[in-house]
C-alpha cells in the first residue's frame, strides 16, 4: 500500500487527480459571467500574441538598420539621413515596438481587472448559494453532531 504524502507535497496522483475539479469549477465561473469569462480569455489570447508580434518588429527593426548600414548610412551622416526622411521607416518601427509594450502592459491591467471583478462576482455567487442552501436546512441539522463531523 502506497504512504500518503506529506501534506505539503502532495502525490503526481494526487495533482493529476485534482485536475477532475477542473470542469465543475470552469463550469461556475461561466455560469457567473459569460462575458466577463469571454472577455478575460479574449484578453489574455491577445496578450499572448504580443510577444510574437514584438519579436517580428524588432526582426524588421534590425533588418531596417542592416539595410541603412548598407547604405553607407554612419553616425557622421545621421543628420542629413533624419532629414531626408531616410530614418522614417526605422523611427515607424520603433514607435510600433514601444506601442506594443505599452499595450502588453495595458493588456496585463485589463485582464488583472476582468479577473478580480469575476473572482469577485464568482465569491459574491458562491456566498448566496451556500445561504440559500443554508436556509433550506432545519435547526436539528446544524445541531446535530454527526452532521458537523461530515
Amino acid at each position: 500500500m502506497a504512504q500518503p504524502s506529506p501534506p505539503g507535497n502532495p502525490s503526481l496522483r494526487e495533482r493529476v487527480g485534482a485536475l477532475r475539479n477542473l470542469p465543475p469549477f470552469l463550469r461556475e465561473i461561466w455560469a457567473t459571467s459569460k462575458s466577463l469569462t469571454l472577455t478575460s480569455l479574449g484578453l489574455r489570447l491577445v496578450r499572448a500574441l504580443l510577444p510574437i508580434a514584438t519579436l517580428y518588429v524588432g526582426k524588421l527593426i534590425i533588418d531596417e538598420a542592416v539595410r541603412l548600414v548598407g547604405q553607407g548610412l554612419g553616425f557622421d551622416s545621421f543628420i542629413d539621413a533624419w532629414r531626408g526622411g531616410a530614418l522614417d521607416h526605422l523611427v515607424l518601427l520603433l514607435l510600433l515596438e514601444f506601442g506594443l509594450a505599452i499595450a502588453s502592459d495595458l493588456l496585463g491591467r485589463m485582464v488583472s481587472y476582468a479577473d478580480a471583478v469575476l473572482s469577485e462576482l464568482f465569491t459574491n455567487a458562491t456566498s448566496v448559494r451556500l445561504m440559500e442552501h443554508a436556509a433550506t436546512l432545519d435547526l436539528e441539522d446544524f445541531e446535530d453532531p454527526d452532521l458537523q463531523d461530515r
